[in-house]
């Protein structure tokens, strides 16, 4: 299997003007799914799909509790989930106030993921591209 990529128009890197610059783009298109997910793990195991459908959705749960206690969910060999939280910076002079109120400062709240290593490097080292049609190239 191949990643699929398309040529597409990007900015001028040192912003010099009059040149046009392109660069490579990832094309994610298909969805690879928990449904999906469910079916080759029965395919390739003894379990019943009922099963699967249980465990996939325990660890979606107890992942989401975890994310919200504020812990890492670590996952051997596939990768980390982190929250990471979005603020507006502040003066430190306004710390001591009685009335001062962090939360407000907070904007939002991130789910991340960081394969492991071995992902990477497992996926990172087999890969295979191929080009779609660009409107650049013709």
């Amino acid at each position: 299997m191949a990643i699929p990529y398309k040529v597409v128009g990007c900015a001028n890197p040192r912003g010099a003007e009059g040149v046009d610059y392109a660069c490579d783009r990832a094309v994610n298109k298909d969805i690879f799914s928990t449904r999906d997910i469910v079916e080759r793990i029965v395919t390739k195991s003894t379990f019943s799909k009922a099963d699967v459908v249980a465990v996939v959705t325990s660890l979606k749960e107890y992942a989401k509790a975890a994310l919200l206690a504020g812990q890492n969910v670590v996952l051997d060999d596939f990768g980390i989930f982190y929250t990471e939280l979005r603020g507006k910076c502040f003066a430190q002079s306004v710390i001591p106030a009685e009335s001062f109120d962090p939360a407000s400062y907070i904007n939002g709240v991130n789910i991340r993921f960081r394969p492991s290593t071995l992902m990477k490097a497992d996926t990172l080292t087999r890969f295979q591209v191929k080009r779609l049609p660009s409107e650049l190239l013709q």
